[in-house]
């Protein structure tokens, strides 16, 4: 059961000092954002944009945002430099130094145009959905859809899906359901690639996510610090945050509580990681 993350900032902070390094990873819809009625409205609160521009100031920390979003939209919404962009879950990934695009939902980019073309025309009659095609993936948004509709909305989404299911899976999300290639890549896997492209052994890792397909990254993560935004029991996060709001808060703390190099041993050495 995950732990308060508020109840627990002095852990955090011992555990902080034990490194030299800091991998964060953000998700960005419901954990740098508020969720909003229309997608295309999201945006960085200033606040947070401080937050954020603070942590990227310092050298030893590296930021990764992580959204189900494609990757140019969400490099274009967050707009920072130096940073590492993950977008359709992990799917595609570029900056500072990386790239990586998985090649089988490549080989599938054709075939998911084609789906997301018949799921438009398959639910057009309900009013209120919207159909995103995001090249490797594809995302029925339904957050202002009449409740009435949404077992025919699910229904008509899963047999549009029966003939392709060998190729493609289909997974709920906050209010949307998507369509995703059935491959051996997801949150997790792009979390322990970037572990393994920018990580060593005195970088800890730090996630903070808010949905399902959050959970991935935070099972990869077992000895890091992951952060549920919301509270519930069936997470693998180990500590939660009650509210969206919060994770600037914590953001911001962070920036003040980590100095890397600023902490010293009795030994007057700089604190690295302790065996």
């Amino acid at each position: 059961m995950p732990q308060p993350l508020l109840e627990h900032l002095s852990d955090i902070e011992s555990l902080l000092q034990q490194y030299r390094r800091v991998l964060l990873f953000l998700d960005f819809d419901g954990t740098l954002t508020p969720i909003v009625e229309f997608p295309n409205q999201a945006e960085l609160p200033p606040q947070t944009r401080v937050a954020l521009q603070r942590l990227n100031e310092l050298e030893a920390c590296s930021i990764t945002i992580i959204s189900g979003r494609s990757l140019n939209d969400i490099r274009e919404r967050v707009g920072m430099a130096n940073l590492i962009y993950a977008g359709n879950h992990g799917l595609e990934i570029w900056g500072d130094g990386l790239q990586f695009v998985e090649p089988d939902a490549v080989q599938r980019i054709k075939i998911l145009g084609e789906l997301s073309r018949r799921l438009r025309e398959r639910l057009r009659h309900i009013p209120g959905v919207e159909v995103e095609n995001k090249v490797l993936t594809t995302t029925v948004h339904f957050r202002r859809a009449p409740r009435s509709c949404l077992d025919e909305l699910r229904k008509l989404v899963y047999a549009e899906l029966v003939c392709s299911r060998r190729i493609f899976r289909v997974r709920r999300g906050l209010q949307v359901i998507e369509v995703r290639p059935r491959v051996n890549w997801d949150k997790g896997a792009a979390v322990r690639w970037i572990q393994q492209m920018k990580g060593s052994a005195d970088t800890l890792s730090l996630y903070i996510g808010d949905d399902a397909t959050d959970e991935d990254a935070f099972a990869a993560l077992p000895e890091g610090v992951t952060i549920r935004v919301g509270q519930t029991e069936e997470t693998a996060a180990r500590y939660y945050l009650d509210e969206q709001k919060l994770v600037t808060h914590f953001l911001a703390w962070l920036a003040e509580a980590w100095r890397p190099g600023v902490c010293e041993l009795e030994t007057g050495e700089p604190a690295g990681k302790l065996d």
